[in-house]
């Protein structure tokens, strides 16, 4: 267990050796060898003499051993040709004593057949494994070699089994190209490109990767075709051998750049046969068209492939479902299967139900005879088409056809009621739906000169709101109210069926109000007029006390109006009761200006407490107010 523990120790440290040499030297030859199951040599005695020498050892067998004070063992060795010779040793009984013991009392010698030395052994330490190994590397010519195992001179070594591990790598006799190609680089994918490679002798064997992955064993031919499916720059690399010496390869790498294929056609045109809209369950073909020919087609309806790529430009559909589709197809050429040009379609399908969503005029009923009236319809179909008819007089008449034109002019000639409908219908799937709307038509008459009547006087302060009524006999009549001003008569409530108005004027002078009337639709309009006298807005302050000990009170007035304003009574009123009431003269304050008026009770008032207040009567452009003082 122990032994065959070393030996992979060796085997894996002779390997790791050989790639770091390579790497370090970047050699464009692999002098290597077929590896094989190691052969494992045990020295056979007498050996210490080259006339004494009984055993030959190859390439990557092991040698078992025994050395001890004053011996030595020889080996034979035949290089074939020139190549590089490596050899590995261990030594020891116990290797955590014997091999850190004596590592250094044993030497390794390689001679000629002449008993010229060629190479010595030197010894390294391995950190990983803890011992210490003997480690030989030469270059060799082609002839016999002796290596030799000896104790040193005056070593203590005792008797000690020894390891040796030989490893040839042959070097290459012969000398090859770089690969060339039929195709100069770059050029697109899915193009064939043959790769040849020639070499200064023959009867070799030719083995080829690409990004380092065989693509091609070694055999005689020196050439290889590939196809490459995908863009890229690829490393191709060709490994090349004798046969008799199959571990001397040599290597030659090139690049070689592959582009995308750009597609050399354009779809057309994608349409169906039949425009959208179009009914469920009909067929429907869908045909592409390209500026090239040999292409592949692949249709899909709603992202699911319903025809796969093959030959034929079009595919027939017949769809079950109404709504939205988006179509689409694909287009190709087969050598290029990842290439593809596309085209999308959206297509609507029905299932050719109709309905009427409204239909309206553009006037409200009733309306007088010989009105143009406009009647339009809307509705939800597809390819719809509308027709109008008037029933009146107990019969039924088409005043527009099925067109596309949604709306249609109405002028009747005879009153009465009336029912105005529409059609609509779908021309692909020819189903109707109906809507109807009442209508009545008058013929002008009679009606009176209204009324015009205010709630309140007509003589009232800016910001009074009045309400007025108006009234007139007739029929289908509407009524709208204006207001006349500084010269000009504004609409302050236009023509409807409400005969009253809620409105303020908010500035003092003369104002008109107007009531107009007349019936729905017609020109003739009768007028009633109200004149309005409407007076500056009071604008003050007032403050009032009384003063028991004296016996005497004041009001204080600031007029803020431009008007003067005129105190014409004070009272105090207790519990709802006049305690003290006073009707002064000349108390008059005039515009923009403040003043203050003292009064004298004939005799104390004592009545008063907390819910006594003062009311003040005044008089203020014409018109006559009074106020409540709050505490």
């Amino acid at each position: 267990m122990k032994r065959i523990f070393i030996t992979s120790i060796i085997l894996i440290l002779s390997f790791t050796f050989s790639l770091n040499i390579a790497f370090a030297e970047k050699s464009d030859v692999k002098a290597g060898f077929k590896k094989q199951d190691n052969q494992v040599v045990t020295e056979v005695e007498p050996n210490d003499t080259f006339e004494d020498v009984n055993q030959t050892i190859h390439s990557l067998d092991e040698v078992q051993g025994t050395i001890s004070e004053e011996d030595k063992d020889l080996y034979k060795i035949e290089m074939q040709r020139k190549g590089e010779f490596t050899l590995y040793s261990f030594l020891g009984n116990d290797e955590s004593y014997d091999n850190h013991y004596y590592y250094d009392e044993y030497a390794i010698t390689i001679y000629d057949v002449n008993g010229n030395t060629v190479a010595s052994s030197d010894y390294f330490y391995d950190d990983e494994s803890d011992y210490y190994y003997r480690y030989l590397n030469t270059k060799l010519e082609k002839g016999i070699y002796y290596i030799s195992v000896n104790a040193d001179e005056y070593s203590y070594i005792g008797s000690q089994p020894y390891y040796l591990w030989p490893e040839v790598l042959y070097d290459a006799d012969f000398t090859i190209d770089s690969p060339t190609a039929n195709l100069q680089s770059p050029q697109i994918e899915r193009k064939t490109i043959t790769f040849q490679t020639s070499a200064s002798k023959t009867g070799l064997q030719y083995q080829y990767s690409i990004q380092n992955k065989i693509v091609k064993t070694f055999s005689t031919s020196n050439a290889y075709q590939w196809t490459p499916t995908a863009p890229g720059t690829y490393k191709i690399k060709v490994e090349v051998r004798d046969p008799a010496f199959p571990s001397a390869v040599v290597v030659k790498e090139i690049s070689y750049t592959i582009t995308a294929y750009k597609p050399d056609f354009a779809i057309t045109s994608f349409a169906p046969n039949i425009k959208s809209p179009y009914l469920s369950g009909k067929t429907i073909n869908l045909w592409a068209k390209t500026n090239k020919s040999g292409l592949q087609y692949q249709f899909s309806v709603n992202g699911k492939v319903v025809q796969s790529f093959g030959a034929k430009n079009y595919y027939s559909w017949k769809p079950t479902r109404s709504g939205r589709y988006n179509l689409k197809v694909e287009v190709r050429r087969s050598q290029y299967p990842n290439r593809i040009v596309t085209k999308q379609i959206s297509y609507d399908i029905t299932d050719g139900k109709v309905y009427v969503t409204s239909l309206k005029a553009n006037m409200s009923s009733p309306r007088p005879t010989s009105t143009s009236i406009k009647w339009s319809a809307a509705g939800k179909g597809v390819n719809l088409e509308y027709k109008f008819s008037v029933y009146q007089n107990k019969k039924w008449k088409t005043i527009q056809n099925y067109s596309a034109r949604n709306y249609t002019y109405w002028k009747p000639k005879s009153a009465g009621a009336a029912k105005v409908q529409v059609t609509v219908r779908s021309k692909l799937s020819k189903k109707t739906a109906t809507k109807t709307g009442n209508f009545t038509i008058f013929k002008p008459s009679y009606f009176s000169t209204p009324t015009l009547k205010s709630d309140i006087s007509t003589k009232q302060a800016a910001g009074t709101y009045f309400y007025f009524t108006a009234k007139s006999k007739g029929s289908y009549l509407e009524y709208r109210f204006r207001v006349y001003r500084y010269g000009y008569w504004y609409t302050v409530q236009d023509y409807s069926s409400n005969k009253s108005l809620y409105w303020a004027p908010y500035y003092d002078g003369d104002y008109k109000v107007a009531v107009d009337v007349r019936q729905k639709g017609t020109k003739k309009v009768k007028t009633k007029k109200l004149s309005l006298d409407i007076r500056e807005q009071p604008s003050y302050y007032f403050s009032a006390n009384y003063n028991i000990y004296y016996n005497n009170g004041y009001l204080y007035v600031n007029n803020r109006g431009y008007s003067n304003l005129k105190v014409t009574k004070v009272q105090q009123i207790n519990n709802g009761k006049v305690i003290y009431s006073y009707s002064p003269k000349d108390w008059i304050t005039t515009g923009q200006s403040w003043q203050t008026y003292y009064f004298y009770p004939k005799k104390p008032i004592t009545s008063f407490g907390y819910y006594t207040y003062w009311k003040v009567y005044y008089t203020f452009d014409g018109l006559s107010y009074s106020t409540y003082l709050t505490k």
